[in-house]
């Protein structure tokens, strides 16, 4: 009986030490989002990832990314969003002002975003990333020091997508790792939700685009 015991408690450590060998611990599992955290090598802030299916096409995925005008409406915690530039299809240049809780500043960044895609099995990769220096600070705000964001995105039917985001951040000073941590699983879960319902409004539901094939 106690070799038994011993042989099942062995078990579901391997087990548990198996699941969780790539480092990432599940935080939140909601309405087919998921998000998971695991320590960064970098930072003392956590880096994250979101997993979930999103109805549409990858089209319609694009054109809520490119207007980034008005990524204010589903980012959370974004309160003003510009373009700065198009460098390119599927490549623009972008300023973005986040919202900190008091008694913390306000951060912002230029985030250069390029949406690209495999011409053979149809899969685009998104990268967004933090242009340093590209506009002088500004004062009362912070400027965010690091943040790399990564798209994979798979069609899985002709109406679906299958999503895999990771995004890690260095926000700056004066913002506790266990304050930004704390909050890390509410703010993608709640970018995503608002990203879902975004991609099926018009003109992004129909929007087309010569660099992506929805085929």
């Amino acid at each position: 009986m106690k070799f038994t015991s011993i042989f099942l408690l062995l078990s579901l450590v391997l087990l548990a030490t198996a699941k969780s060998q790539d480092g990432w611990n599940l935080k939140k599992d909601k309405n087919g989002i998921k998000v998971f955290s695991k320590k960064s090598d970098k930072f003392k802030f956590d880096q994250l990832k979101v997993e979930c299916v999103l109805d549409g096409k990858v089209s319609q995925l694009a054109a809520v990314l490119l207007d980034v005008d008005n990524q204010y409406q589903w980012v959370y915690k974004t309160n003003k969003s510009q373009l700065l530039k198009e460098m390119g299809e599927g490549d623009v240049l972008y300023y973005s002002e986040i919202a900190c809780p008091w008694p913390f500043e306000n951060r912002d960044l230029v985030v250069r975003m390029n949406i690209a895609q495999n011409a053979f099995n149809k899969v685009v990769t998104i990268e967004a990333k933090n242009v340093n220096d590209y506009l002088p600070a500004k004062d009362k705000l912070v400027r965010i020091n690091y943040s790399n964001a990564q798209w994979t995105v798979t069609p899985i039917s002709s109406s679906q997508l299958k999503v895999e985001y990771t995004i890690e951040v260095d926000p700056g000073n004066n913002v506790p790792a266990w304050l930004l941590n704390m909050f890390a699983s509410n703010g993608p879960y709640e970018s995503f939700v608002n990203l879902r319902e975004k991609m099926k409004l018009a003109p992004y539901a129909e929007a087309k685009f010569s660099f992506l094939s929805d085929n």
